[in-house]
């Protein structure tokens, strides 16, 4: 399945080049800029004068436009904020946290402006002439534009000279908005593959164990982080 090894992959270089992120972010940039570019710019050209791509290179585009790379990106921020933060690999992820949400926003981009697009001027005026209302598609297309909007701000306020104008506490208090990004993400592609004529059950399935075991790791570090707080302040009154 094209998401799991894009997945796997993505965490096997965040993890070994962990250094060299944290050193040469904007050379990463650039990288993840150059890819959405590139991207999107063959989906233009495929919609206007029906270009197509072959082979292993059509596949890394669809990787590239269908968001796979983003949302691989956007686990490992998950995950990194919801494991024992004693474990190496979590505070390895922590320590590139910021610059893999702007990795997984860079590669997200193409994906939303592209696919409105495509809806306002391929979809909407089909739909419009024919005079129907796909619940699940126009409900995944909401979604989504929700999510996006959602996710610029957090994509700006994760870049340094932006988190530095801002107060700690209110820096704090939009990047809460994240789980609602992520939920709203879900939500996205749960509806997206419901859509489909026949759904694809192991996609299904390994979206919801991804996310329903963030939510469960998230809940479970909540509680002990709450009950370490609440032990402090009972040794602090004694």
């Amino acid at each position: 399945m094209i998401f799991i090894c894009t997945l796997v992959l993505v965490s096997i270089l965040s993890l070994l080049f962990t250094s060299s992120i944290k050193k040469n972010s904007h050379m990463y940039y650039s990288l993840a800029g150059f890819i959405a570019i590139i991207t999107s710019i063959y989906e233009i050209l495929r919609i206007t004068s029906n270009m197509k791509l072959d082979g292993f290179i059509l596949t890394l585009e669809k990787t590239s436009i269908r968001g796979l790379i983003s949302i691989s990106f956007f686990i490992l921020v998950m995950y990194a904020g919801a494991l024992n933060s004693k474990w190496t690999i979590t505070r390895k992820l922590l320590s590139v946290r910021a610059e893999l949400a702007i990795l997984g926003s860079i590669m997200m981009l193409p994906h939303g402006v592209i696919y409105f697009v495509r809806f306002l001027i391929l979809k909407l005026p089909k739909i419009i002439s024919e005079g129907t209302f796909p619940i699940l598609y126009f409900t995944y297309i909401a979604i989504g534009i929700i999510g996006f909007i959602v996710m610029i701000p957090l994509f700006i306020t994760s870049i340094k000279k932006m988190r530095r104008k801002m107060k700690g506490q209110q820096w704090k208090k939009l990047q809460r908005w994240a789980y609602l990004f992520y939920f709203l993400a879900y939500a996205h592609i749960l509806f997206i593959l419901l859509n489909e004529k026949e759904i694809d059950w192991l996609r299904l399935s390994s979206y919801t164990i991804i996310f329903s075991g963030y939510m469960s790791l998230r809940l479970l570090k909540y509680k002990s982080t709450v009950k370490d707080k609440s032990l402090s302040l009972c040794r602090s009154s004694n």
